[in-house]
């Protein structure tokens, strides 16, 4: 594997998306590690939420190999219509493959696109969720307003990210476990060293539940409100676009 040599600080839109490119092969294996194996039923939850409006539309945004898109095409049961991109054509193409094996096709529409310029016209989905994918946006202020910007008055928005657990002894021992273990688990596995060692230190540096709230609620977002999961690993923020054409 080629070292990376991404810095999760700037988080540069060519260079995060070369960094996922080349570790697409194990990217779901070793998500699967980073979260204990916990992440399925993290999904499950997040799409139930989306079962709490009337939904015809949704956008998945950082979908990276379909795995948050396919979990709301099932609770849906195919009725609603998802529109899953990411800045990875690697991660894409193997999310492609998954679709089709969910024998899902038509329900899921992938697609190549960055976060901070959606190409999509306002108010288009009922919905916009984004999974594991937050921390490795540039501008992150520049999406949420972008999320907001494509959502319908009433309509809602998910995220599902990683977090620091409160507890001061469990938060040492993640972060060992993150900074330490995770990039060797990633060799091991035949992944790079590098680019786990980034994904750790996103996650350090991200933003309290707290703080990531107040994040939201400047781009316009109403009622945000988030809980904490799995001591604090990750957390589950949601908030709602005004009903009305002025916000």
């Amino acid at each position: 594997m080629v070292k990376q040599d991404v810095d999760y600080k700037e988080r540069r839109a060519s260079d995060v998306d070369r960094m996922f490119s080349s570790i697409a092969p194990r990217y779901d294996l070793l998500n699967h590690i980073l979260s204990f194996g916990l992440d399925k039923g993290w999904r499950r939850r997040v799409a139930s939420e989306t079962r709490k409006i009337d939904c015809q539309k949704i956008l998945d945004v950082c979908t990276g190999t379909g795995d948050m898109a396919i979990e709301l095409s099932r609770q849906w049961k195919g009725r609603v219509h998802i529109e899953a991109i990411d800045f990875s054509q690697e991660l894409i193409d193997i999310g492609r493959k998954k679709l089709k094996k969910a024998r899902l096709n038509g329900t899921i529409s992938f697609g190549e696109s960055n976060a901070e310029a959606l190409p999509y016209k306002d108010e288009q989905f009922d919905v916009v969720t984004i999974t594991f994918g937050l921390r490795n946006i540039m501008n992150r202020i520049q999406a949420l307003k972008e999320f907001h910007r494509v959502t319908k008055p009433g309509g809602l928005f998910l995220c599902l990210e990683f977090s620091q657990p409160a507890h001061k002894v469990f938060s040492k021992l993640y972060s060992f476990y993150l900074i330490k273990l995770v990039p060797l688990i990633a060799v091991v596995l035949g992944s790079d060293h590098g680019a786990y060692q980034y994904l750790g230190m996103t996650i350090k540096d991200f933003p309290t539940p707290r703080k990531l709230v107040q994040l939201i609620e400047s781009a316009q977002w109403k009622d945000v409100r988030h809980v904490s999961l799995a001591g604090g690993i990750v957390a589950i923020h949601q908030g709602r676009k005004k009903l009305g054409t002025r916000d």
